[in-house]
């Protein structure tokens, strides 16, 4: 229902590569709804390095999963913010 009543999916999760993300993109595929391109899927997951003794928040902030993270990736694949191409 989410996949038919919208145009982006994210998901945001602590675990790393492997988890729901990665499970509800393949539900997506084998179910067809990324065939013709209109959705936009994005998982967010922690990456799959060391993180040296911080704050939850300061862990987030390296991993790129804080607030202003995930509002900048559906932005960005809402195309309502233009990001440079490096």
């Amino acid at each position: 229902e989410l996949a038919d009543e919208h145009s982006v999916l994210v998901t945001v999760e602590e675990g790393s590569i492997g988890g729901f993300g990665d499970h509800v993109l393949h539900f997506l595929s084998l179910d067809g709804l990324l065939d013709d391109g209109n959705l936009k899927f994005r998982p967010m997951v922690m990456p799959d390095k060391y993180f040296e003794t911080a704050t939850q928040y300061e862990q987030y902030e390296e991993a790129g999963l804080n607030a202003r993270h995930i509002k900048g990736t559906i932005l960005r694949l809402a195309n309502r913010i233009n990001v440079p191409i490096l």
